[in-house]
């Protein structure tokens, strides 16, 4: 570290730290920050009514590091205090930091090199989360951070606008004024707004595959922005609001934007909100900012969300709060019985009342069948039965071939026992083959697996089709092919159970599976070009003796 008589140099990077009470972590940050190897830098941290040690603790670290400048300010949220620390920032560049967070060693080289390089107006950098018990990515869905890029065009790269957070990116200090950048300053929520205004304004965007910032996650009361109450949830909803408007009349990053809105942040808050069951007063608050929000972001958005974010926008927007909180509580939860009543109250409302833009038939096949798939099994029987005889109700789809179309045949027909089958079947299927040995009259494969369900081999060869039983003992399962069966020739095989007329796939376990001797005229063999298919490869027998060597020497060309 730089001592006190150390002649200051003009920094290149300005660090804004707002901190209110944070003596549990600011330490743990500002070695983070003062690691950095980049010694032209100025850290600035804004201390807006801290009452623990916070004060103490950065007096502390500024005494022994002149790069640290400590200013009380009387700022009334995080939004004012970075706002007031960028007013006094003097550095080329400017970054920000949360107090609890930690910046992991070489960020602000990386992007300060990638902006140097460039003359780019900003850089992104990718993050991670952490809490005490675990650490994730929350980006490796978007594909935004797989490989650096130089002064890419926002609109050639709209993923990168999924991430609004201030503190993974670095600006260019004069991009700032020139924008005009500002946090709005309001408790929670403060940097979607300018950190989408940045993105949309911004000529060139770097991007560095490098992990720049380590987030804590507080998912608890100390966290504003988790806080589901209305007047948090109204004041996230026109936040966004004012994002709408200003990618409206860029393509690209509205739809982008709208799938933020339908399929993550919006989703998330509005989750939070209905499993508080808010009163109708807050209800009708928020209600007005969803529709303020929705007369500006596509609502088609909703439609390619996931299943059940699907479900829960439909609930919300035909105004059943009270089913969408129980949909909110009980969709994700492991109890299956818990997970059937949620989709059951939901489709009654859903197949009642069909919107525009939700297409039912695609939940059903997208959200309710796999659902029934994953839970029926371990359902009491009476609730099942209640639930199959509702959903045979709704409007029949026909999902590719496997579990999810055996469990549509079965509900189609009401068939309670079909549709637990089905359940079950979802142990076993695909049926993997793990060992396919030779015998005097063809071939035994078999599999480690616990089946249930009475199955049977089903073998196809042009117009012909041999159905073989499949054995079953304590954890595995197996089946004897008689060559005087099959015709020469290869044969597909699948799988079926009793009572239910769909089929499943037979794959192997080994790709391809050991060679067995070429005097067998029953081999094994996996397609890999359709997902290590099993099949089953009937050959002529090869004659023996002097006279068949004798044949295929006079074969051979002279």
């Amino acid at each position: 570290m730089m001592s006190p008589e150390t002649p200051a140099l003009p920094p290149t990077i300005s660090v804004v730290v707002p901190a209110r009470n944070s003596g549990l972590w600011i330490g743990e940050l500002l070695e983070s920050v003062l690691a950095q190897d980049v010694q032209q830098l100025e850290v600035l941290v804004i201390d807006n009514g801290s009452t623990d040690r916070t004060l103490d603790l950065v007096t502390e670290y500024a005494a022994r590091d002149s790069r640290v400048r400590l200013i009380r300010s009387g700022a009334e949220s995080a939004a004012a205090a970075r706002n007031e620390g960028a007013g006094e920032a003097v550095g080329e560049y400017l970054v920000f930091a949360d107090s609890d967070d930690i910046v992991p060693d070489g960020a602000y080289r990386t992007m300060l090199e990638s902006l140097v390089a460039s003359g780019s107006d900003m850089v992104i950098g990718d993050h991670l989360k952490f809490s005490p018990t675990a650490t994730w990515s929350p980006t490796g869905r978007w594909g935004a951070f797989t490989a650096p890029c130089s002064a890419v065009v926002p609109d050639d790269r709209p993923e990168l606008l999924t991430g609004r957070a201030c503190w993974n990116r670095m600006f260019r200090r004069s991009f700032w004024d020139r924008t005009g950048l500002r946090f709005p300053e309001i408790p929670s929520v403060e940097d979607i707004e300018p950190m989408t205004r940045a993105f949309v304004e911004a000529e060139h965007v770097d991007v560095v595959s490098a992990l720049v910032y380590l987030y804590r996650d507080r998912s608890d009361a100390s966290s504003i922005s988790q806080r589901p109450d209305a007047a948090s949830t109204v004041r996230y909803l026109q936040q966004e609001l004012a994002c709408a408007h200003l990618v409206s009349r860029r393509p690209a990053l509205r739809e982008q934007h709208a799938t933020i809105v339908a399929d993550a942040d919006g989703w998330a808050h509005l989750a939070r909100f209905v499993a508080t069951n808010p009163s109708s007063a807050d209800i009708k608050l928020v209600r007005s900012a969803l529709d303020a929000l929705f007369d500006v972001v596509p609502l088609a958005a909703v439609g390619q969300a996931a299943p059940s974010r699907r479900a829960l926008w439909g609930l919300m927007l035909a105004d059943r709060w009270s089913v969408a909180a129980s949909f909110a509580a009980g969709a994700g939860s492991d109890d299956a019985s818990t997970r059937l009543v949620s989709w059951h109250s939901a489709m009654a409302v859903l197949g009642a009342e069909p919107t525009k833009y939700l297409e039912l038939e695609a939940l059903i096949l997208e959200g309710l069948l796999p659902v029934l798939v994953n839970v029926a099994e371990d359902v009491p029987l009476a609730q099942l039965t209640d639930a199959v005889q509702d959903f045979a109700k709704l409007p029949a789809t026909k999902p590719v071939p496997g579990l999810a179309s055996a469990m549509a045949d079965a509900l189609a027909r009401s068939a309670v026992g079909e549709v637990l089958t089905v359940s079950r079947l979802r142990h076993v299927v695909p049926l993997v083959v793990d060992v396919a040995r030779p015998t005097e009259r063809g071939l035994q494969i078999g599999g480690r697996a616990k089946l249930e369900v009475a199955m049977t081999f089903v073998l196809r060869s042009g117009p012909d089709v041999v159905f073989v039983p499949i054995d079953v003992t304590t954890g595995s399962w197996s089946v004897t092919l008689d060559a005087a069966q099959l015709r020469n020739g290869r044969w597909t095989v699948t799988a079926q159970a009793a009572g239910v007329s769909e089929e499943f796939p037979v794959v192997t376990a080994r790709m391809p599976l050991p060679p067995i001797d070429d005097q067998f005229i029953l081999q094994p063999l996996a397609d890999r070009r359709d997902g290590w298919r099993f099949l089953v490869d009937r050959r002529v027998r090869k004659p023996r003796g002097f006279g068949a060597l004798l044949r295929r020497a006079l074969r051979r060309p002279r």
